[in-house]
């Protein structure tokens, strides 16, 4: 099982789910590509994370916006994806829309939000996320599988552990 790891608005592919990744997989089976969500068109983005996606080995991992990606990608590809504090409205996120975005992303992030739930999201929703406050009522909503964790936004306590979990699950181990 190979995995492609998303890193959020202004994070780095070497993020906390990369590194907590690594803990149990092989590095050389996760791709985790830095994101340039300022300059590159959600829409263009989602095509060239496509060709990536398109291997059915793939399970995504996405944080925060990286989650959106990776739950775009699950329902595109059919294929399991875990999502850490997920933002699934990102054209409605302060944080985002203040940062000098073009309205063109925003427009493309709002037509293209999800509506509905995936059945083959793994959600793992932190209770002092100061960044989504309210977003575990969200992600029950769109995701099938949610986990209240400790945690901010950004650092969830333990993540190693809640990966491996969720993982060793599609593995059925």
């Amino acid at each position: 099982m190979k995995i492609l790891n998303l890193h959020g608005f202004m994070g780095e592919a070497d993020n906390k789910n990369y590194k907590a990744l690594c803990g149990f997989i092989s590095p050389d089976d996760i791709i985790s590509p830095k994101l340039y969500y300022k300059q590159t068109s959600p829409e263009e983005l989602l095509r060239e994370l496509s060709e990536i996606a398109s291997d059915t080995e793939l399970v995504y991992v996405g944080q925060s916006l990286g989650g959106w990606y990776a739950d775009r990608l699950s329902r595109l590809f059919r294929r399991p994806c875990i999502l850490t504090n997920p933002c699934y409205y990102p054209h409605e996120l302060g944080l985002i829309t203040d940062s000098g975005i073009p309205d063109s992303f925003l427009e493309q992030y709002r037509a293209m939000s999800a509506d509905g739930r995936n059945d083959l999201a793994y959600t793992l929703c932190s209770d002092a996320d100061t960044v989504l406050p309210g977003n575990h009522a969200v992600c029950e909503e769109l995701s099938r599988h949610v986990t209240s964790v400790h945690g901010t936004h950004s650092t969830i306590e333990n993540i190693g552990e809640y990966l491996a979990r969720i993982i060793a699950g599609l593995k059925g181990e």
